[in-house]
């Protein structure tokens, strides 16, 4: 694969990399009105499950390629390609996504998925989607399976709230359903209603992660990308607090920004939204560990607001790990409005 093939007409993405000052050009389409998506495969809108102007384009299809059963190596292998190759692969105070499944670990580099948004893999045996929307700051690992069928997803081109769409592919060539890619709900197509479920995942630091999981492997470069790796399009946006899609509720204004990082824990079904700066002030120190209720159990949320990280685990070792998201504070709030920030 060569660079020029991640990049498709309408792709604003690259115009923020070469000019990282400048603003972002953007090209946003309104969707049909007949209910359906131009691009290699239909992404039927009937049922859809918001309104179908709130869904936005902002890349064709597949303008950013999603891996599938990715290449990966080994902590000793990243350290050599550090060594031997212009730009070092992985420092440690890098951030990854971390999933430890079935006895296996593996970490997602995040200078990695911002180019491809989701990776659909298969860790201790577990068939996952790790998914990364920069644009919402959303991160997320998604069991992928659905009534006994295997979903491969991949970048729609489309948003809901700046919030990255997922598409299934079906090999089948029927229509494809839209997969929000923070909540995991099929907004739209013949799977419309249905949900992902959320998987335990950690957000680390690389020398954190490697540190407590030296068998870990990494997700490896796709070899076409290299020079794309080394841009970070998103830089400016991350610092400021604007928007470049519309977004529809906005968090009222008070003590947290727009892109103020959130996480989510997951547990018994229910959603618990952790501030990383709420957490910072109720330990009086910006990394530490908060240990909260959720449902009937009891977990202990290790964070860094500095570093941007986050794991949780129960209290008693014989409960089963929680799942573990990151959102900007906009897009949680977007789909989840009446969401009350802990603690």
């Amino acid at each position: 694969m060569k660079p020029g093939d991640l990049i498709r007409s309408g792709w604003w993405i690259v115009v923020a990399a070469a000019a990282v000052s400048m603003v972002v050009a953007v090209w946003v389409v309104r969707l049909p009105r007949d209910g359906t998506a131009g691009g290699p495969r239909p992404f039927v809108l009937e049922p859809c499950l918001v309104d179908p102007d709130e869904v936005v384009r902002a890349m064709a299809p597949d303008g950013l390629v999603a891996l599938t059963d990715p290449a990966t190596l080994t902590p000793a292998e990243v350290d050599r390609r550090n060594e031997s190759e212009r730009g070092k692969l992985l420092v440690p105070s890098d951030r990854v996504v971390g999933v430890d499944l079935g006895g296996e670990r593996r970490a997602y580099p995040l200078r990695l998925l911002r180019w491809h948004e989701v990776v659909n893999d298969v860790v201790g045996g577990r068939a996952v989607a790790v998914a990364s929307s920069p644009l919402s700051g959303s991160l997320a690992v998604w069991d992928r399976t659905i009534d006994g069928r295997t979903l491969e997803l991949g970048v729609s081109g489309r948003l809901l709230d700046s919030t990255t769409l997922m598409y299934d592919r079906r090999p089948d060539g029927g229509a494809s359903s839209l997969w929000h890619q923070l909540t995991g709900q099929a907004i739209a197509g013949p799977l419309a209603g249905r949900r992902l479920r959320p998987m335990p995942a950690e957000i680390a630091t690389w020398g954190r992660w490697r540190t407590a999981h030296p068998d870990t492997t990494v997700l490896a470069p796709d070899p076409g990308s290299l020079p794309l790796y080394k841009r970070d399009p998103y830089h400016s946006y991350r610092g400021s607090d604007v928007l470049r899609f519309p977004v529809d509720p906005l968090p009222p204004a008070g003590a947290l920004a727009r892109k103020d990082p959130v996480a989510i824990v997951t547990a018994d079904n229910l959603d618990a939204a952790f501030p990383l700066r709420y957490l910072a002030d109720a330990v009086g120190s910006a990394r530490g560990t908060w240990v909260a209720p959720i449902g009937e159990r009891v977990y202990r949320i290790h964070f860094d607001a500095d570093e941007g990280t986050v794991a949780a685990e129960p209290n008693d070792p014989g409960d089963d790990p929680p799942a573990v998201r990151l959102a900007s504070w906009f897009a949680w709030y977007a789909a989840h409005p009446d969401t009350v920030p802990l603690p």
